[in-house]
């Protein structure tokens, strides 16, 4: 494997735990952060659920929150803790509801403020990439930010607006 296929790889994988990170309090706009994830090539994947389990454990045993999750990723890159049990971590982990991705909490959200039935007719999917959006069955998109400050109706509207001329002359079309 060659360094762009392990650079791939480890984007891969760094997506997979990103929002669980974030759950957990983790500045991935940090410098030293973001240094200490480009550094590490050798087990991430393990580096990182390690961590997580860590950072779940010691939330658990103090009854709140970690007070530097930052510093502790750094530290579990830099002196890389892995897994000594395989079977210590469960893919059930990353469902745990603050370590869901914004476009994974909107489509919920939608649930409650359309109903199901409404949501699925009206929205084909939520796209988390670069830009994240709203791809409507009719064939509107909208960016996820601005999905996530409108109400409900508004949302209803514009999933229901008609996206194409009626069929006609060309007179009704335009008048």
């Amino acid at each position: 494997m060659d360094y762009l296929d392990e650079e791939q790889a480890k984007q891969e994988i760094f997506r997979k735990y990103k929002y669980a990170l974030k759950g957990l309090r983790v500045d991935l706009g940090r410098p030293d952060v973001v240094e200490a994830l480009d550094q590490c090539f050798e087990d991430f994947e393990s580096i990182l659920q390690r961590f997580i389990l860590w950072a779940i454990y010691r939330e658990q045993e103090d009854g709140k929150l970690l007070e530097y999750p930052s510093a502790g990723l750094i530290q579990a890159i830099k002196e890389e803790w892995k897994l000594r049990d395989k079977n210590a971590w469960s893919d059930e982990i990353l469902s745990d509801p603050r370590f869901e991705s914004p476009g994974t909490k909107w489509w919920k959200a939608a649930e409650d403020g359309l109903g199901r039935d409404t949501r699925n007719r009206l929205i084909a999917d939520v796209v988390e990439e670069n830009t994240s959006y709203v791809l409507f069955r009719n064939g509107l998109t909208l960016r996820l930010a601005v999905a996530m400050d409108w109400e409900w109706d508004q949302i209803r509207d514009y999933g229901e607006r008609e996206t194409r001329p009626q069929t006609g002359s060309l007179t009704q079309i335009f008048s």
